[in-house]
């Protein structure tokens, strides 16, 4: 363990540069936190932010205590907030990946924010016209999402060191990113909204290959062998947050057929 104050916004004042420990490490919640704990006893590590958040304004290191920001916080119907991202994430379902060959940790993250106001639910038999599309009964709020401030792309890759919590690389795109795999072999494949297929290098975030697949890539792709030879699967078709996000870039217009591909190493 290694985190770079300069990468790192919060760190365990008790941990000496240099330790080897066993963790558990990861992005666990929809606001792209970087969470890093020791396996064994649970202990606050470190942690530090990845897309734009302002739902957390501090985590005590010592104790790994989290502060809230009470100005994205409801206190009241009809009380307005811009909140960083959206319930949506940042960091959804949607799976990241690890690779010991680096040690290296991969997330699917997106740049989202929302103006969300607090509001009653409708009733269950309130007629359709009365219901906004805006609207979420679910969460009891009206809201319009938006990208992030300052940027124009709602997808991300970012590559992080599990050791050290800094960047390794980082891809950027209009279409907001979904799951990913890493394989033996130094790859990363994972795709968009959009339809796009890739396959990273895990070291540089190169795009070594990429398919158009028609419509989102919604499914958790997949690695195994028969025989001997590689393959590699993933499922797409409209589904899970997908519809969201298509939202964002309403210029992007895939399809919503439901596919199973398989890929083969020659």
């Amino acid at each position: 363990m290694a985190p770079d104050p300069s990468q790192v916004s919060w760190i365990n004042p008790r941990l000496q540069t240099g330790e080897l420990r066993q963790v558990v490490t990861g992005i666990p919640g929809k606001t792209g936190v970087v969470y890093t704990l020791d396996r064994a006893t649970g202990e606050f590590l470190w942690a530090t932010p990845t897309v734009t958040q302002n739902v957390i304004s501090g985590i005590d290191g010592a104790t790994g205590a989290v502060t809230e920001n009470a100005e994205v916080t409801f206190t009241a119907v009809g009380q307005q907030v811009f909140a960083c991202p959206t319930w949506n994430g940042g960091k959804d379902w949607e799976a990241g990946a690890y690779s010991p060959l680096t040690n290296t940790m991969f997330m699917p993250l997106r740049n989202t924010c929302a103006r969300m106001m607090a509001t009653r639910n409708f009733p269950e038999d309130a007629p359709p016209a009365e219901r906004n599309e805006s609207r979420s009964e679910l969460y009891g709020i009206a809201y319009r999402h938006q990208l992030a401030p300052g940027t124009d792309n709602a997808g991300t890759v970012r590559a992080i060191s599990a050791e050290t919590g800094a960047t390794v690389w980082l891809h950027e795109q209009r279409a907001a990113t979904m799951s990913l795999v890493a394989t033996g072999g130094g790859l990363l494949f994972g795709g968009d909204v959009n339809g796009r297929f890739r396959a990273f290098d895990q070291v540089t975030g190169e795009i070594l290959w990429e398919i158009n697949l028609g419509s989102a890539v919604t499914g958790f792709p997949i690695t195994y062998a028969v025989d001997g030879r590689q393959f590699v699967a993933v499922s797409t078709g409209s589904g899970g947050t997908s519809s969201h996000f298509t939202g964002l870039t309403p210029e992007l217009r895939p399809s919503a057929g439901n596919n199973l591909f398989v890929f083969a190493l020659p």
